[in-house]
């Protein structure tokens, strides 16, 4: 089970979201396929929201308008991305506001779920209640100046309007802000803390940005969350006496997963078969998202499960992304022309460059600040000099000294050690969570490639054994990038003579298999060029 965290409705997702997010799910739900697993990827467009409204607002259009067209936006730039989930829906599905409804009916019914009347922001100015989102101000925990009424997106933390400094709406870009009172809904979060507690502890394989970060917020101890909020735009608060209220946006999102399973295989025809996924051990689910969402993936959400009293699998891994940052550390901001999101960056460079560059460079440690400079080290460096190159290299000395077939040979034994150490360490890291450092690893396999063909030079003499090596070590690369850039390794695996690989086919060595016929996979990129092409963009 991959679930991939919500990209907004607001607009299609910018280089750090499609890393931290859908871009890292597709190479997960690709790397178990082709290892033989049943996978299910799902996610969607998270349509609800006080920035949905607002965006709607500054388009003049309404919310719904706008989010039928940010989702259709989305998933054909997802696709140009080679980006295919199982389900990549949107929180305005009917079967998501049906399981939303009936799963905090749950809660309630089980003690989780309590009223608290509060002050809440109202807007004098625009004479509503404000979402938190429609407040902004400055963190009181890291000083952020953009901190949202929420939650901080610099620092993570979560927060409530009212300790924002210096709060202004968003709407109206006033300050005039008070304080009202109205009743809320909320999570019981303290009373679910022994049971997340035990849940975080039996998880320390998690990587230390997740473990360090929830181990920080159960430091401080729990304390309740607001599920419904004074809106219009969202799903019907359930509870009695809510009339008028929503369930809040962040309180809903990532039930998304589950039900974005149900209606998956609704649409399959096995209306049952979405509880394999979410009951029983027999099970792996991997989340992905940036590391402002931990605390949703790792105490939320898991406590709206544990709530509902149904004996749901609990998240497995939580593989979380620093921030990709873009040039100067700054955010990136479609309105001020910060940054590049997806649809931009099609128009700039094959999105199979992107992915490679992205994953080759995916901040898993800390944040990292995109640079031209690594994107050309990433494509052409890596990807074509050192790994395209070699394929198309090996497969036409093939063709001219031993007839277009693998070598009746055998593979130099201590090369075939390393295509194997490589394949252990892929394993390693992806199934620990993390992507950047398996790409890395079948970098080096093709590195090692090249100097063992630079040393012992194949097209000098008959040397079937060197042949059959090197072709063993670009077979092996192709397959091991296919979860990475599975574009590429379509167009390599005709060159190599292979026809939808397994996992396994990495160690098969087959002398007298046929190759096709060599070809240029790839052009280098002009990067120089690149950067004068987004210059023009960003002045349009």
């Amino acid at each position: 089970m991959i679930c991939s965290a919500w990209p907004y409705a607001n607009n299609v997702p910018h280089l750090g979201t499609l890393i931290g997010c859908l871009l890292s799910g597709d190479v997960f739900a690709r790397y178990y396929k082709l290892k033989g697993h049943e996978v299910v990827h799902v996610s969607g467009t998270d349509a609800h929201g006080t920035r949905m409204e607002f965006e709607a607002l500054q388009r003049g259009i309404t919310p719904q308008q706008l989010v039928e067209q940010v989702h259709q936006q989305i998933v054909d730039t997802l696709h140009k991305f080679d980006i295919f989930l199982e389900n990549y829906t949107i929180t305005r599905s009917p079967v998501h506001h049906r399981f939303v409804q009936e799963i905090y009916k749950k809660m309630e019914a089980n003690g989780y779920i309590f009223t608290r009347d509060e002050e809440r922001a109202y807007c004098q100015n625009c004479k509503k209640f404000l979402a938190d989102s429609f407040i902004v101000g400055t963190c009181p925990r890291c000083k952020y100046d953009k901190a949202y009424g929420d939650q901080c997106p610099q620092c993570g933390a979560l927060l409530e309007a009212e300790q924002l400094l210096n709060p202004q709406c968003q709407i109206c870009k006033q300050s005039n802000i008070t304080f009202r009172k109205t009743r809320n809904w909320y999570l019981d979060l303290p009373k679910l803390e022994p049971q997340l507690r035990e849940y975080v502890s039996a998880h320390q394989d998690w990587a230390p940005n997740v473990k360090n970060f929830t181990e920080g917020l159960l430091k401080d101890g729990l304390k309740p969350r607001a599920v419904t909020r004074d809106l219009s735009w969202g799903i019907p608060a359930p509870f009695a006496g809510a009339e008028g209220k929503v369930i809040y946006v962040w309180a809903e999102a990532a039930l998304g997963y589950v039900s974005a399973t149900i209606e998956y295989f609704e649409k399959r025809g096995e209306p049952e078969r979405w509880r394999e996924f979410w009951f029983g051990d027999d099970v792996k689910q991997v989340y992905t998202q940036g590391k402002d969402n931990i605390t949703f993936h790792t105490l939320i959400f898991p406590g709206q499960l544990l709530a509902s009293g149904e004996g749901y699998h609990l998240p497995d891994q939580i593989s979380a992304t620093e921030h990709l940052q873009w040039i100067g550390k700054q955010r990136f901001s479609k309105s001020q022309k910060i940054g590049l999101f997806s649809d931009d960056a099609l128009e700039l460079m094959d999105p199979l460059y992107w992915r490679f560059y992205l994953l080759y460079n995916r901040p898993e440690r800390k944040d990292i600040e995109f640079s031209w400079k690594d994107v050309d080290n990433a494509v052409n460096g890596v990807l074509i000099n050192n790994i395209s190159n070699l394929l198309n290299r090996i497969v036409s000395l093939a063709h001219r000294s031993y007839g277009g077939i693998y070598p009746q040979a055998n593979v130099y034994p201590e090369i075939f050690k390393q295509i194997k150490a490589v394949k252990e360490d892929y394993e390693s890291i992806i199934e620990g969570g993390q992507l950047a450092g398996a790409l890395r690893r079948v970098g080096d396999l093709a590195v090692l490639g090249n100097e063992y063909v630079q040393r012992n030079r194949p097209w000098e003499g008959h040397k079937p054994e060197v042949m059959l090596t090197a072709l063993q070590v670009v077979k092996a690369v192709a397959i091991l990038l296919e979860p990475f850039v599975p574009g590429f390794s379509q167009k390599a695996y005709p060159m190599l003579g292979l026809e939808d690989p397994s996992f396994e086919d990495i160690l098969k060595v087959e002398p007298g298999a046929k190759l096709g016929p060599a070809q240029v996979l790839l052009q280098k990129i002009d990067v120089k060029a690149l950067q004068e092409r987004y210059s023009q963009m960003k002045a349009g």
